[in-house]
């Protein structure tokens, strides 16, 4: 087997999903983690907590609830794990797990007016009107806004800025939000690297 057929399986296996986890283990206190996607591989986090390979944890992710699970990857900022539950359990998890990545997917597949790339970048600062800022994760972004996971509750029509861009939110849904930019980027700018 080529080399790139080996890559191409491994994504056309691979689901993009952005839930909110709460983490812990015997060696490792609280941290905070964010799902990335679900794949044959197991499961990706992001954090800024790194866990060691073989560490077993216990993660309550949002909708999924609390599993048991052993780091089989660790590194820059990502880890991945493998459940450690019964094959129903497990199915259970998948299950429920492919069918948030859909239902993001849609939100984030609906008629746009400029094409929306993945950047390469993904974790971002949102500020809000009052000063707060929170950190969020880009899903998408395109010339005219982006869509993002953000663990925090905001309003429709709220007015924001992500890293250093002027935007309001237009859409709401489970973990996230899409918005417009104040002024619309130009379409060049618009690729993996992106900055905002």
């Amino acid at each position: 087997m080529t080399r790139g057929t080996m890559i191409e399986r491994t994504a056309a296996n691979l689901h993009t999903v952005f839930l909110p986890a709460l983490c812990w283990g015997r060696r490792q206190p609280d941290f905070y983690a964010v799902t990335q996607d679900l794949s044959r591989a197991g499961i990706t986090f992001r954090s800024a907590s790194n866990p060691a390979v073989d560490e077993t944890l216990t993660c309550s992710i949002r909708y999924i609830g609390q599993i048991e699970v052993r780091v089989v990857r660790s590194g820059d900022n990502q880890f991945v794990v493998r459940l450690m539950a019964s094959r129903q359990r497990a199915a259970e998890v998948a299950r429920t797990m492919l069918a948030l990545a859909r239902e993001q997917g849609r939100v984030f597949d609906a008629t746009r007016a400029h094409p929306r790339i993945n950047p390469a970048r993904k974790d971002v600062l949102v500020t809000l009107e009052d000063g707060r800022v929170l950190p969020g994760r880009l899903i998408n972004v395109s010339a005219s806004g982006a869509a993002l996971a953000l663990d925090h509750s905001l309003s429709r029509g709220a007015s924001i800025t992500i890293g250093n861009t002027a935007a309001k939110v237009v859409r709401i849904f489970r973990d996230g939000i899409g918005a417009t930019f104040a002024f619309p980027l130009d379409p060049g700018q618009v690729h993996s690297g992106i900055r905002l």
